[in-house]
């Protein structure tokens, strides 16, 4: 199933299944980052069950993988849930209900023929999507990680499998609650699962009474939403407050988006440019010199390094989005004729018929190949065989 990604959210997606008003079990994959979820969903009478694609699964171009299985484990959909973004709404091209059905087909269509053309002359391969992408690389010994790909944002980094940063962070909801005290010890209660681990800094925001409040290193963790900390402040929590876990610096892209740097709490960072010197153990009339001129960097050599960023085109180029409105109205009333565009010899004693050789190229427009071209872009990433 494809689902435009457009407003209003969130966005309500119709599964049929066997059996009328009976339970089923939900397994959704993200093929990105392979994150999942499980759920438990009823059919309504129409023998149909409603998934609903939250706010948070619409924020990216992105695909699924959906399965439903039965009360015995049988499997009775198995399918891809694929969620783009139009280059061009088709609900601003029509009316009613019937037309809008058939201009996102062509627009699937347009879309489609647009991509071939410029994946195939792209520098990074993004087309014009925004989507989650998978970086993974060994450090090269600096404080720049080179990056070839159009990256808004970085959302998580791992190094070395471990989790060093999250830029998905979002304030957890600590509910009214009386709080365990014990020795200078304060044990609060979440309302979801927090995930977080002892030495992990976090703020605590709103909550009343006001001596909850500020910043503090998790001591224990007693249960998945629970987590302990030291304050000396005793009484119930009236008002409901949040708490958010604090990272020790955070990673951004350089303004010119050429690499991933890392950004330090104070702000303040002289960033080697490459890998520290290294010479070879030498002695001499004041000791012996053990090898290396060295500093710690963001991104040591022999670091395995996970990045998973927010790239692409946040949103149409106007241009583009005009292309693809040209596109779509040649393909819905049938002038995209190739044969008739490029046939440059007929002959109908034989049927000798010879076509331009940008019978192969372009998207069957000049001018939206000549839009196009403005983005294929003139450098492209070396690589070795």
């Amino acid at each position: 199933m494809e689902v435009l990604r457009v407003p209003p959210y969130p966005i309500t997606t119709k599964w049929d299944v066997p059996a009328a008003n009976t339970a089923y079990s939900i397994y959704v994959e993200d093929l990105v980052d392979h994150s999942f979820e499980t759920s438990t969903l009823t059919s309504d009478a129409n023998k149909q069950i409603s998934y609903i694609l939250s706010r948070s699964k619409v924020q990216f171009d992105r695909e699924f993988l959906f399965k439903v299985t039965d009360s015995s484990g049988e499997i009775v959909v198995d399918d891809n849930l694929s969620v783009y973004r139009p280059y061009v709404n088709p609900n601003t091209l029509a009316t009613t209900t019937e037309d809008i059905a058939e201009y996102k087909k062509w627009e699937i269509i347009a879309r489609s023929i647009m991509d071939g053309y410029i994946l195939d002359h792209s520098a990074n391969g993004d087309a014009f999507y925004n989507h989650k992408l998978v970086i993974v690389k060994e450090g090269q010994g600096g404080d720049y990680f080179p990056i070839w790909h159009n990256v808004n944002k970085v959302l998580k980094v791992y190094e070395n499998n471990v989790l060093t940063y999250n830029g998905e962070d979002v304030p957890i909801t600590l509910a009214t609650q009386t709080p365990t005290i014990s020795s200078g010890t304060v044990t609060l209660t979440t309302a979801s699962a927090h995930g977080y681990e002892v030495g992990d800094v976090v703020t605590i925001s709103t909550v009343v009474p006001t001596g909850y409040r500020g910043t503090f290193v998790v001591t224990a963790i007693p249960t998945t939403t629970s987590f302990s900390f030291a304050n000396s402040t005793t009484g119930n929590i009236s008002t409901a407050g949040t708490v958010l876990r604090i990272w020790e610096y955070e990673y951004k892209t350089l303004l010119d988006n050429s690499a991933i740097a890392r950004v330090e709490a104070n702000g303040l960072y002289n960033r080697n440019e490459s890998t520290p010197l290294r010479l070879p153990a030498a002695s001499g009339d004041l000791g012996v010199y053990s090898g290396a001129i060295s500093g710690y960097v963001a991104f040591p050599e022999g670091s395995d390094f996970t990045f998973i960023v927010d790239a692409g085109y946040k949103t149409i180029p106007p241009d583009v989005e005009r292309a693809a409105t040209i596109l779509i109205e040649e393909l819905k009333c049938g002038s995209n004729d190739y044969y008739k565009r490029f046939v440059t010899q007929y002959s109908t004693d034989q049927f000798d018929i010879k076509f331009a050789p940008q019978f192969l190229e372009g998207t069957g427009n000049m001018l939206v190949d000549k839009i196009l071209n403005n983005y294929k872009g003139n450098v492209f990433k070396p690589s070795i065989l």
